[in-house]
């Protein structure tokens, strides 16, 4: 007698809308790696319901990806399509390379998770030999499955992009329990991928605020050498204070300001976004760096009185003058900033305010210096000195080496040069915030 077709070969429009392929493909999870979180899933199901095998799979227009997979002691015909032996224990396939991910896709019509997603709802099968519904479904011979239970995995928006299921090498009846556990686990891988989605929402959301919070680009002064970069830590999932802003104080006059503020999330964005227009609409009326800062003091002790966040910041008045340029430099409670002199020695310069939100008396006072032709000002945050190699930091005495090494480099090639060291020595991301800002005076044509 003829093998009988089996039914995926028509399965019906839900598994290919595009709605749904759409959700499949945001979520993430086709042709990536076992993680964790999902594993653990697969084998809390096969534990709690004594099921030689679990799986959560991720299914497009073409495939189903089993994105996890567990069971317990290998049995005889039981055999993943992967290659990979079921182990003794319940154990997921943690850390396949690239080629056995490739082996975990499965065509559709081997699979009877097309089945649920065409029901919209659970597949629950307890003989699979018998049940027309996945008769002749090469799954059965593949895995030696006999018994099978799946229910959906949603988006966000409600679309199926997955099954969560279970199956036994034997016929048996799914009971009540097996079944609200089940659905259980599945909700909970569908809790995860919520997640996720929710976690890169706000993720993209501080990137965006971050960056509103920074000037697009620097202005163009003539015959002044400006550069500044920023760097956010980790992934750059949360909003935090490092800021630096550069603009116009009239036809003759340049603001600088690079700033910290304590802390992270909104409540951060908040005082940073305070911070930067205060400092703007006080620079309108003043060219004293510490009038300026505080006025900033005062709007952070009255507008935010509830606040616990504090904040550093330097503050630089550029002014032209025919020999050079002069600047006022007020610091509040900052990390030092440096001036690398033409000939290369490099000092810290400024008076050490006090942090400002905090007292009602900043002790803020402006130091005058003359910038003339090869001349740099760094200004900096902690993210700088405070960046770790274990338990070393990266420190004052290794910038300021670092500073003098460099010679006469363009305000570019000085915040590249500090960013890609800080970065090499914390071996990777950091774990703070880095801004970096340089002004100078070009030495010469050939500066750049």
């Amino acid at each position: 007698m003829g093998e009988r077709a089996h039914p995926l070969q028509g399965y019906g429009t839900r598994v290919a809308d595009p709605i749904r392929l759409a959700a499949v493909h945001a979520c993430g999870l086709l042709d990536t790696d076992p993680e964790e979180p999902f594993d653990r899933l697969t084998r809390l199901a096969s534990m709690m319901l004594d099921a030689p095998l679990a799986f959560l799979t991720v299914v497009d227009d073409r495939r189903a990806f089993v994105k996890s997979q567990a069971g317990v002691e290998s049995q005889a015909g039981v055999e993943s399509q992967a290659g990979v032996e079921s182990q003794a224990g319940v154990e997921s396939q943690a850390g396949l390379d690239p080629v056995a991910r490739t082996d975990r896709r499965r065509p559709l019509a081997e699979t009877f998770c097309p089945l649920v997603i065409d029901a919209a709802g659970p597949l629950v099968v307890s003989d699979t030999a018998s049940d027309t519904r996945t008769r002749g479904n090469p799954m059965s011979a593949t895995l030696g499955v006999a018994a099978w239970a799946g229910y959906p995995i949603f988006s966000p928006d409600r679309q199926i992009v997955g099954v969560f299921s279970v199956a036994d090498t034997h016929p048996r009846p799914w009971t009540a329990r097996d079944l609200t556990v089940l659905e259980t686990l599945s909700e909970a891988a569908s809790g995860e991928i919520a997640l996720r989605a929710t976690l890169a929402r706000a993720t993209e959301l501080a990137r965006t605020l971050q960056a509103s919070l920074l000037p697009p680009r620097l202005p163009e002064v003539p015959g002044l050498d400006l550069s500044a970069r920023y760097r956010p830590a980790g992934t750059g999932s949360q909003v935090l204070g490092d800021f630096f802003d550069v603009f116009h104080t009239g036809p003759a006059g340049l603001g600088v300001v690079l700033g910290d503020v304590a802390g992270k999330g909104v409540e951060a964005a908040r005082v940073t976004a305070l911070a930067h227009y205060t400092i703007r609409a006080a620079a309108s009326r003043s060219t004293s760096p510490a009038a300026i800062l505080g006025q900033l003091n005062t709007a952070l002790l009255t507008q935010r009185p509830d606040s616990e966040r504090f904040l550093t910041a330097a503050y630089l008045d550029v002014r032209k003058e025919r020999s050079g340029r002069r600047v006022t430099l007020c610091s509040a409670g900052h990390t030092p900033v440096l001036l690398r002199r033409a000939q290369g020695d490099v000092r810290p310069v400024g008076v050490h305010g006090l942090v400002l939100g905090v007292f009602d008396d900043a002790d803020l006072v402006d130091t005058p210096i003359r910038l003339r032709r090869g001349d740099m000002l760094l200004l900096y945050t902690d993210g700088v000195t405070e960046a770790r190699r274990g338990r070393e930091q990266y420190g004052d005495e290794r910038l300021r080496s670092l500073v003098g090494a460099l010679g006469p480099v363009s305000a570019d090639r000085l915040t590249a040069a500090v960013e890609a060291e800080v970065l090499d020595f914390a071996e990777g991301s950091p774990h703070d915030d880095i801004a970096i800002l340089a002004l100078g005076l070009p030495s010469g044509p050939g500066h750049r």
